[in-house]
């Protein structure tokens, strides 16, 4: 079987963890489209073996040019199947003109209320309207939401474990002997990841008198004053307001002990695969896309919602730290059994057998 995989710099992470494992089943050839070759993305390259496409704008009129020599370059090849992880604008015009096996992996069925990527949304519209029947999905809850949508399910490819940051970032340093349980949220912080709801937990829990450590890790992108405040004003919280370094991740979770992950919406989490690839458990909002990952009580804890509820679970940590280690044990046994890209190859490789025979 031969498949050409076409990703981008928005899914360098988990593309990576896909491709060093189906690369040991079937034939690959990748590439990578950015508007520009940074040091990540040509590392990237090297170790995946993948090729590099510059990436012009949508309003440069050699874009949609472009576009067709690529993909017209992609044709010679003869592939089995095509797979896109996203499509650009000028593709999803020209994919089924050009193209005959492919698929198209949408990780946003249910865009986030806030996203502002207007050539995203575009190229996600008209890729609904003229390639519906190529929509695969990154998750089962995608696909549920997916069939409500359009009236078919689609194919899963299942986000796995990402062990990118793990393999490729810095060593982490020392990370013995802390005193204190050390709750991290990761990520830049949106409105619909809930970081007030964390804020009040841990508020409820210093009036508690209770110890623990607690750091934010991403950039505030809405009400960065009052955010600010709110976080300045709780005892043994940092706020690590920046965009962090691929590079730094792996040193970041191993130097944490619960991820916390209040968000009001979610079909898929990159820090919650992250941190499974490290050991590192996470405390998430009752949702059906944590339900699927996270078996809880087992590998990582759910709570019902609410700040009373998040501190609830917290302050179950705080007073018993062999819950980390237990929840940690879980993720080894139980959760890489299920969601190591080694356990989800057959699934993948089923999708592209059901393309190529269609």
């Amino acid at each position: 079987m031969k498949i050409v995989y076409l990703t981008s710099e928005s899914y360098i992470d988990h593309s990576y963890t896909v491709c060093r494992e189906l690369e040991k089943h079937i034939e690959i050839r990748v590439y990578l489209q950015a508007k520009e070759e940074t040091a990540e993305i040509e590392s990237w390259c090297k170790k995946i073996g993948a090729e590099f496409v510059k990436r012009r704008r949508f309003k440069n009129p050699l874009s949609f040019i472009g576009e067709i020599i690529f993909l017209l370059r992609i044709r010679k090849m003869k592939a089995d199947v095509v797979w896109f992880n996203t499509l650009t604008i000028y593709q999803a015009f020209l994919v089924n003109i050009l193209l005959k096996k492919f698929m198209i992996v949408m990780h946003d069925v249910d865009i986030h209320p806030e996203t502002r990527d207007r050539h995203g949304l575009l190229s996600a519209k008209i890729t609904i309207k003229l390639a519906l029947k190529n929509i695969c999905a990154a998750s089962q809850t995608q696909a549920e939401i997916f069939q409500k949508q359009h009236g078919f399910y689609p194919p899963v490819f299942q986000l796995p474990i990402i062990d990118y940051y793990k393999e490729c970032g810095e060593e982490a340093g020392e990370t013995a002997g802390r005193d204190m349980v050390q709750f991290f949220f990761f990520g830049s912080v949106e409105k619909y990841k809930g970081i007030e709801i964390l804020l009040e937990a841990a508020e409820i829990l210093q009036e508690k008198h209770l110890e623990f450590g607690l750091k934010i890790y991403g950039r505030l992108k809405y009400d960065s004053q009052e955010i600010s405040g709110r976080i300045h004003a709780l005892k043994n919280t940092v706020l690590i307001n920046e965009f962090i370094d691929y590079r730094r991740i792996h040193s970041i979770y191993c130097q944490n002990d619960i991820l916390v992950l209040p968000y009001r919406q979610v079909t898929q989490c990159g820090p919650l695969l992250i941190g499974y690839s490290e050991g590192v458990p996470a405390i998430c909002s009752s949702l059906d896309g944590f339900r699927e990952y996270v078996d809880d009580g087992i590998d990582s804890l759910l709570f019902d919602n609410t700040p009373g509820g998040l501190a609830s679970r917290m302050e179950e940590i705080i007073r018993d730290k062999s819950i980390i280690k237990k929840l940690s044990k879980g993720i080894e046994v139980n959760t890489m059994k299920k969601f190591s890209m080694a356990a989800l190859t057959d699934m993948y490789l089923a999708n592209f057998n059901k393309c190529m025979n269609s």
